[in-house]
């Protein structure tokens, strides 16, 4: 059984993402602060085709929790990780309120960087920068544990 506590901390988006763009072209078509390069060099490919109308969900566990027991959690209530592409669908049709709340991880696209860390795309804010509205597109790498505050973006199987 699942111990994800806080269920009723889902929040639910729908969203029209196109798999054909490159990551470049999905990137333009939202607005960011910051993208790390890394992000945009074909570094998380996609085997999804086409275009697709999905709810993206934000979950919410609300306490600390490794990659691996968010995967774990997700998985026993139905989800899959989102990708990239979902990601990028999501800020782009809900900014600026999506990422002004909390900092948000797409476990589903994991890149491996020269140095062997395994990197996730997430938005966040950094309220020291120039456009504390504008997001950033990060490539934390894969924590042992994330703070409370992160929502794991995902998509019911």
């Amino acid at each position: 059984m699942s111990t994800l506590i806080n269920q009723d901390k889902f929040s639910k988006y729908p969203v029209a993402v196109d798999y054909g763009l490159t990551i470049e072209q999905a990137i333009g078509l939202g607005r960011y602060d910051w993208v790390n390069e890394s992000v945009a060099r074909n570094n998380f490919p996609t085997e999804r085709k086409g275009k697709a109308e999905l709810i993206v969900e934000l979950i919410y566990f609300g306490y600390k929790v490794s990659s691996n027991k968010a995967l774990k959690e997700l998985d026993l209530m139905g989800y899959r990780p989102a990708e990239l592409h979902e990601l990028l669908a999501l800020n782009e049709k809900y900014y600026p309120e999506i990422q002004k709340e909390y900092p948000i991880v797409a476990l589903g696209s994991i890149w491996e960087d020269w140095y062997g860390w395994r990197r996730v795309p997430a938005l966040h804010q950094d309220a020291s920068e120039d456009n504390p509205d504008l997001p950033r597109l990060g490539l934390p790498s894969i924590r042992s544990e994330w703070e409370t505050r992160w929502r794991f973006a995902a998509v019911r199987k």
